[in-house]
């Protein structure tokens, strides 16, 4: 019994450790930081941005990182940055040759004013010059992005059917539509190699407002499978609203159909085994 009481004063040495060690972490990095580079914030579209140097007029883009304050340093997310903020922005300063520049090493973000929207009028040949509108009369593409001991994969997946409508120049309102067979009789299909069952990235070029998957088995690829052999996977949105299929499996075939406000659409890939192919 006795030897008992001597887990409660072990384990407050271990949590105190635990977080002081955290502590110096965390001093180690700011430590390591560059001096913050004061930019304006501008959101292009729901996904890009660009940073606009208020020193130097250096136009960039940025890895958003996980440590992002409000003014009263609140804890926020990059979702809720606005156009004509003014934030300090602190990395280890190596930006990457390019133009518009890239700098992934940002390790927090400072939100300093929240400006004004009208503010970041003045760069609008800059925005018009990196980036333009979607058009809509284009259907959204689907890559999917996943994680294996080799690396990080991203692939492209194969459209299908959908439906779509979209105002032309004339302001006159448009529908096309195009149906497509069942997925098992689609030729070519994307391969997705894994090497044990895994969740996938969903990462659409706009985002969907709803996202289904149905999974059919390998064995009915060049089959005009009915809806019984097929089974819904599961799709999940992670903490960056991102949607997310869960234990994707080697030996199926995934169809993805995602909603949007303009319509729907299909896409369609294979899951495989490292060193094997999915054949019809």
């Amino acid at each position: 019994m006795k030897t008992k009481k001597f887990w409660i004063p072990v384990l407050l040495v271990v949590l105190i450790a635990i977080g002081s060690g955290a502590w110096f972490y965390q001093k180690y990095l700011e430590k390591k930081e560059e001096p913050p580079i004061r930019v304006m914030y501008i959101p292009l579209g729901d996904d890009d941005h660009l940073m606009i140097g208020q020193n130097n007029g250096d136009v960039f883009s940025i890895t958003m990182p996980d440590t992002i304050l409000d003014e009263n340093g609140k804890q926020i997310t990059w979702q809720e940055l606005k156009r004509g903020n003014l934030l300090d922005i602190y990395g280890d300063g190596i930006m990457l040759e390019s133009y518009p520049g890239q700098y992934p090493g940002v390790t927090r973000i400072k939100v300093v004013s929240q400006g004004d929207p009208a503010d970041a009028d003045q760069y609008q040949d800059i925005i018009d010059e990196i980036w333009s509108p979607r058009d809509s009369s284009q259907l959204p593409c689907l890559n999917v992005g996943y994680t294996q001991s080799y690396g990080v994969i991203s692939a492209v997946t194969m459209q299908g059917g959908y439906s779509w409508t979209y105002t032309d120049e004339e302001g006159v309102s448009q529908t096309i539509t195009a149906d497509s067979s069942k997925v098992t009789m689609w030729s070519d299909l994307p391969i997705m190699n894994i090497e044990k069952a895994t969740d996938m990235e969903l990462y659409f070029d706009e985002q969907p407002v709803e996202v289904t998957a149905i999974a059919y088995p390998a064995d009915f690829l060049g089959t005009e499978a009915s809806g019984e052999e097929g089974e819904t996977a599961s799709i999940e949105t992670d903490e960056d609203g991102n949607f997310v299929l869960k234990n994707a499996r080697e030996g199926m075939i995934y169809l993805i159909r995602g909603q949007w406000e303009n319509g729907w659409s299909e896409y369609g890939f294979t899951v495989a085994g490292r060193q094997k192919q999915l054949s019809s």
